[in-house]
This record gives structure tokens, C-alpha cells and sequence, in this order.
């Protein structure tokens, strides 16, 4: 038995092939999105099929073999007719499981669909599932409407914070500075063109992260405030979840680039929600988008 599982999240495509027990056959990670609201239908259904096409050739997958096709994108909760119906011409005959790309990192961290997830990459989000199967979610609106402790907002909010101390409206600190050596920028006007370059992707504000956390650990006030606004943000995701669905000290899992290493964001957001520790994941997002699609027939 031969299933698939998909993770499109805001600045990468995960896709791995798995056989009994989720032993997994092969994977391919492009470090592209496919979400069609970053990039548009069309060119999002060339990219999802093409690369899942790449990927089962790659692992000498003939298509009549797979049986389950699990998928989280970025922007599926608006879109989940259009996922389903590019995975179902991908692949007619096996049965299509689409979700959020929070909730497949939920069921995948858990290892079932029970718990709750804060996540922070490229974008942000907290999901929880009770034991009824009742869901909710908080966050995930994009980066033009609010992802607050993402890596985007932390990137963004650095380049903010540098364009108060150009205008005199804040003292300059060791970020500032940092910010115009990492860009490789001389006169503060030239921040303008390097974000509003067409040529710009998420990504790019999103890796301005790790600096944001440098500087906040060599004591910057200004980025310390930054990490703790980004922390705040996450911690009232999370709370809107729980109190949604009226959970008790449920399980909590982290995911994304920012909360899955010992990151001062995830340090903070421990102490925000009164956690000692957290659990390493069962299973990557990927690999729970395939345990989705098994665990919901």
C-alpha cells in the first residue's frame, strides 16, 4: 500500500512517498510555495502537479500503486475544492484527504487528531482538536492581514523599527545597524527598494528572523521587544483555540522553523503558556499529512 502526503507551507513544498507503517520511500522538498494565494491558481496547480509527478518518478512509484493522497497547504481552508480537485486529475483513483497546513502538522506532531499545535514559519497559526473531534483554529490569515510571530512579522517589524530610527522617532540600537549589514545597504532609503523589489518572496523578510533573535540575545532592547510582542501574538493564538474548544491542560506541540529549535520566540512562548517542556513531534508535517489520509477512512 502506497500513500502520499503533501506539505505546502508558505515558502516550501514537502512531498514524500510512504509504504506500510509510514516507511517512508522517498522524499522531495522544493523550496518553492505552492500556495494559490501567493502565486495564483494556475501557476499553483503546475507547481503542486508537476512536483508530485517528479517525486513518485523519483521513487519508481507508478501512480496505480498509491492508494491515499493527504495534503496540507497553506491556504487550503479557502481553497479546499481546488486542492482536492488538482490531487483528484493527479491521481483519480486514490481517496484525497485535504486540509490546513497547521492541521496536518498537529495530527503529525500528536500522532493522531487529538491536541493542540502553535506554529510559526513563514506564516502563523494555532489549531486544537478535542476528544469529540471538535476543531478550531486561530491565525493563518496571510501575510497581509495578520500573522503576528511569524518569521515574516519579526522580519518585518525589524525593517519598521529601522525605518523609526531613520526618521529620529526611535534611538538606534545594535539592530539598526545589524539590518543595514545584512541587506548590504548603506543610506536608509534603500530599504524601500530592496522590500518593494518585484523580485522579493516571503521568505527573504522571513529570514531576517535569526537576526532579529541575535541581537535580542545580546540584550537589544528593541529586538527583545520585538521577540516579545511575536511571542505574545503566538500565546494569544493559542489561547483562542483552548478557549474555543474549552480544553483543560491539553497537549501542546509546536511547529515551524521558529518554535522547533530552542529559539528565544519558543523559550518565551513556554513561559507565556506555563510549559516546562514540549514533546518532540511523532511525526513531521509531511508524514502526518499521510497519517491524515490513512487515520480518515
Amino acid at each position: 500500500m502506497i500513500s502520499v502526503g503533501i506539505d505546502g507551507g508558505g515558502s516550501t513544498l514537502r512531498i514524500g512517498i510512504y509504504g506500510e507503517s509510514l516507511k517512508c520511500i522517498h522524499l522531495h522538498e522544493l523550496t518553492e510555495t505552492a500556495n494559490p494565494s501567493i502565486i495564483g491558481f494556475k501557476k499553483a496547480e503546475e507547481q503542486l502537479s508537476s512536483s508530485l509527478f517528479q517525486t513518485m518518478d523519483e521513487a519508481g512509484v507508478d501512480i496505480s500503486e498509491v492508494q491515499d493522497v493527504g495534503a496540507g497547504m497553506a491556504g487550503a481552508a479557502q481553497n479546499p475544492d481546488w486542492l482536492r480537485n488538482v490531487l483528484t486529475k493527479a491521481i483519480p483513483h486514490a481517496k484525497i484527504t485535504v486540509a490546513p497546513d497547521y492541521e496536518i502538522a498537529l495530527i503529525g506532531a500528536h500522532g493522531k487528531r487529538f491536541g493542540v499545535l502553535v506554529l510559526s514559519g513563514t506564516g502563523s497559526a494555532a489549531c486544537g482538536i478535542d476528544a469529540s473531534g471538535e476543531s478550531a483554529n486561530s491565525g493563518g490569515w496571510g501575510y497581509l492581514l495578520d500573522d503576528g510571530g511569524s518569521g515574516y512579522w519579526l522580519g518585518l517589524e525589524m525593517l519598521k523599527s529601522a525605518t523609526r530610527v531613520a526618521d529620529g522617532r526611535e534611538e538606534k540600537t545594535e539592530l539598526y545597524q545589524q539590518t543595514f549589514e545584512h541587506l548590504k545597504i548603506s543610506v536608509p532609503d534603500d530599504l524601500i527598494s530592496w522590500l518593494y523589489d518585484s523580485e522579493r518572496k516571503n521568505r527573504e523578510i522571513s529570514q531576517l528572523a535569526p537576526l532579529v533573535f541575535e541581537c535580542a540575545t545580546k540584550g537589544d532592547l528593541e529586538a527583545q521587544r520585538i521577540v516579545d510582542d511575536g511571542a505574545e501574538q503566538l500565546y494569544q493564538l493559542y489561547l483562542s483555540v483552548v478557549k474555543r474548544l474549552d480544553f483543560t491542560n491539553p497537549p501542546v506541540m509546536f511547529a515551524g522553523g521558529l518554535l522547533s529549535s530552542d529559539t528565544l520566540l519558543r523559550r518565551l512562548l513556554m513561559q507565556k503558556i506555563g510549559l516546562k517542556k514540549v514533546s518532540v513531534p511523532k511525526y513531521s508535517p509531511v508524514e502526518g499529512a499521510a497519517l491524515m489520509a490513512l487515520i480518515s477512512k
